[in-house]
């Protein structure tokens, strides 16, 4: 490897690592919904970050073409927006201002968790290429080697999952 490569690359994810650093807490202003970080709605969500720290929403990928365009569809860097401390990529401009316009509608059931694990009490991270719409929300789902966490959630009862779920989200807290 050309010895000027390496140090190119990582001046470059610096870069990008401290671009998206946020200084300063989000104190709503930013939100038309008034709905981030410092209201009761968004501080029920669970504990923040602290303002020095970047959490990527959805492993980079666009909450709104979840809903809007019904695919995982990674985002860019270009077109980020913050909410709740956490930070998401979009696909486009228009996809940040929907996002902005009312963020609740666009953000994933669970905080983002596969929706499967929620019924057995866990919080399980999910692959961001395998959802599911369920009554207008983005359901998350793990995927791997030895579990397919989808394919279990549509062999099983709809609406006694979703009890289960839901069940565990509001008895942890959320």
């Amino acid at each position: 490897m050309n010895r000027y490569v390496l140090p190119a690359v990582l001046t470059c994810l610096a870069v990008i690592a401290v671009s998206l650093v946020k200084a300063e807490p989000d104190d709503g202003a930013s939100c038309p919904a008034k709905v981030c970080s410092a209201c009761e709605s968004c501080a029920a969500d669970g504990p923040q970050a602290p303002s020095y720290v970047t959490r990527l929403g959805l492993a980079g990928y666009s909450p709104v073409s979840y809903l809007d365009e019904r695919r995982a569809e990674p985002g860019s860097p270009r077109f980020s927006a913050d909410h709740a401390d956490v930070t998401y990529f979009f696909t486009s401009e228009k996809q940040r201002e929907s996002f902005r316009a009312d963020p609740h509608r666009y953000l994933p059931a669970y905080g983002g968790y596969c929706a499967f694990g929620c019924t057995i009490d866990s919080k399980f991270v999910p692959d961001p290429t395998q959802f599911k719409i369920v009554n207008g929300r983005t359901h998350l789902f793990l995927k791997n080697d030895k579990v397919d966490a989808l394919k279990l959630w549509n062999q099983g009862d709809q609406a006694q999952l979703m009890r289960k779920a839901d069940a565990y989200w509001n008895q942890a807290g959320h």
